[in-house]
């Protein structure tokens, strides 16, 4: 902003006291509201084609019940647009889309999931790379040219509350390795959550830490389902395991609570649209709705799963102040190789 020459008279100080604060104040309105109302056409003019397409198809993993609550609030905003669903986890959505996009064949307008399953869509020259600043994207969001941070998987730990006392609680992730808990702790096969303690911890750290969970003979599961529904069955007392599907099991009744260890791991979640996306108008506006304080309340009161760079969201409350770890984007294969490692420690015979 220009520095503002001021004039000394006699009635000087009046002057400036009166025009420059009014002037000062028109110069912070127009400021804060010009980007806006810029942007304003340019949201109108997308609105209007996304309603022209009618139609999104989104590829993401939660179940149908919380779907249905997501696409609720979704069209109530929008009402004009149908928003389609196909539940797919993991590496089959990025399996799937290039398999569709190779064969010409309709794929979705919209993919959540991993950054790691998108870069591999992305390296085969998959998927869009719109300018996100028209759309109204906020550049902290920006995770890539290709993928928007959408939510996270949040790690933590759980203990059965009938059969943990206070006393007991873990307070920190070495205290699973303490001996009373051997054969009594639930992990998840995927080590994401170990995997990601690897920027803070460092590797060597890490992998001692696996070895000595090893030694401690844990109960795999295939998914933190299962794990969490083991831990509020008594079948083990303490489970490695996701904050979202921790809650899951909480909010029906389960005798669970929740630990937050320092450091945190999470793993953000990215949404992107492919180059062979039928509603590309659709899946913008799409976005932007599921990356505004609306949008992401809605996911998250259907999923327990939040957006912690989204102000207001319960993830951004629960994360605030904690010491967080977790992988850049361009830190992938890292987390892929020491993923596989711990895998090898954890997993085999």
């Amino acid at each position: 902003m220009k520095k503002e020459k001021i004039v000394r008279t006699m009635a000087g100080k009046t002057i400036w006291s009166v025009f420059g604060v009014f002037g000062f104040c028109l110069a912070l309105i127009f400021f804060f509201t010009s980007e806006s109302w810029a942007a304003q056409p340019d949201l109108n003019k997308l609105q209007q084609l996304a309603e022209d397409e009618g139609e999104i198809v989104w590829y993401e993993s939660s179940p149908d019940n919380q779907f249905a609550e997501i696409a609720s609030a979704f069209h109530k905003r929008y009402p004009k647009i149908k928003l389609s669903h196909v539940r797919l986890r993991g590496a089959d959505t990025g399996t799937r889309i290039i398999a569709e996009s190779q064969a010409d064949a309709p794929t979705a307008d919209v993919a959540t999931t991993g950054l790691d399953i998108l870069m591999a869509v992305d390296e085969r020259g998959l998927l869009m790379r719109p300018d996100w600043k028209e759309v109204g994207i906020p550049p902290k969001l920006i995770a890539t040219p290709y993928g928007l941070i959408s939510m996270a998987s949040i790690y933590c730990l759980s203990y059965n509350t009938k059969l943990v006392s206070e006393q007991a609680v873990p307070k920190n992730w070495e205290d699973v390795l303490l001996p009373e808990w051997k054969s009594k702790v639930g992990i998840w096969q995927k080590p994401a959550g170990m995997a990601l303690l690897t920027p803070v911890w460092k590797e060597e750290k890490v992998l001692a830490f696996a070895r000595k969970l090893a030694e401690q003979k844990p109960v795999v599961f295939r998914s933190t389902f299962p794990l969490n529904d083991a831990v509020a069955a008594g079948e083990i007392v303490i489970g490695m395991t996701i904050y979202h599907t921790a809650m899951a099991a909480v909010k029906k009744g389960a005798p669970l609570k929740l630990v937050f260890c320092d450091p945190t791991p999470y793993e953000p979640l990215c949404s992107s649209i492919p180059t062979k996306a039928k509603h590309p108008n659709a899946a913008k506006l799409f976005m932007r709705w599921l990356l505004s304080l609306e949008g992401a309340e809605a996911y998250e009161k259907a999923t327990n799963r939040g957006n912690p760079w989204i102000e207001g969201t319960e993830a951004s409350k629960l994360l605030h102040g904690k010491n967080l770890s977790t992988f850049s984007p361009e830190q992938s294969q890292e987390f892929t190789d020491i993923s596989k490692k711990i895998e090898k420690i954890l997993l085999t015979p």
